[in-house]
């Protein structure tokens, strides 16, 4: 993911270095490591190496469930972040890490239990993956990053009984999970996801009054029968018998 954008061999080898000891479950290792290379990346103001650090520590923190420190550490690399954009506004690589940022903000946010803020982030996110899509609509890794944030936006619409955008950003994600089943040979991933959202978008659609039942009713069908293909391949697994009863129960109220 770092490609060639950290100009200087030092701070590229140190970032990978890094991420090796991530790999191996070292994370104090890792940690540590970055911490010598943030303060070498402030000192030569190799801002690209910076931002690059922030986003891996971030991601460090996020794993261990150190939220705090995480949500500290990616605004840090979101200010860095800036700047960089400002250079060089249509860097793709930077505005990748920038939604990708974003969105885990957003999670931290819900971890947290802060729903504005974490909708304010997941809305950010949401426009730059947007943007990236536009400019990029054949990268799969741009509509997978995009998907994940919408479901998650989705998600938190629909807990904070906001239907009427809940209802527009999960749609939007099913559209793309469909176009990423489409293309992708390897698909039980995006099918669980795709189902998922499915669910979620019929038990919105349910609560709109502007007769949209129809249009739940076949949503939810849809990921029934996704569910259904789905436990017949995996029967043990758990996530697929929770989803698929959550779907069972909105169609019996029909």
């Amino acid at each position: 993911m770092f490609r060639s954008k950290v100009k200087n061999l030092y701070f590229l080898k140190q970032i990978h270095n890094s991420v090796s000891l991530i790999k191996k479950g070292k994370l104090d290792k890792a940690l540590e490591a970055l911490d010598k290379a943030e303060k070498s990346a402030r000192k030569a103001q190799a801002i690209d190496a910076l931002y690059y650090i922030l986003f891996t520590r971030g991601g460090i923190y996020y794993t261990s469930k150190e939220y705090d420190s995480a949500l500290e550490t990616y605004e840090k690399a979101l200010d860095v972040g800036s700047k960089l954009l400002e250079k060089e506004p249509e860097n793709a690589d930077y505005r990748h890490y920038m939604g990708t940022t974003m969105s885990n903000i957003g999670n931290l946010h819900k971890q947290k239990g802060e729903s504005q803020a974490a909708i304010e982030a997941y809305s950010n996110a949401r426009e730059i993956y947007a943007s990236l899509i536009s400019q990029y609509p054949e990268n799969v890794v741009y509509r997978a990053y995009a998907g994940e944030n919408l479901h998650n936006y989705g998600t938190l619409l629909l807990e904070a009984g906001s239907f009427e955008k809940a209802c527009e950003v999960l749609r939007e994600a099913s559209e793309l999970y469909e176009s990423l089943l489409s293309e992708k040979t390897e698909k039980s991933g995006y099918q669980i996801e795709l189902s998922i959202v499915l669910s979620q978008l019929g038990h919105c659609l349910k609560q709109l009054d502007n007769g949209k039942t129809e249009e739940a009713k076949q949503n939810l069908e849809k990921a029934l029968e996704i569910q259904k293909k789905l436990l017949e391949e995996q029967p043990e697994n758990e996530k697929i018998k929770e989803i698929l009863s959550f779907t069972k129960a909105q169609l019996e109220e029909f």
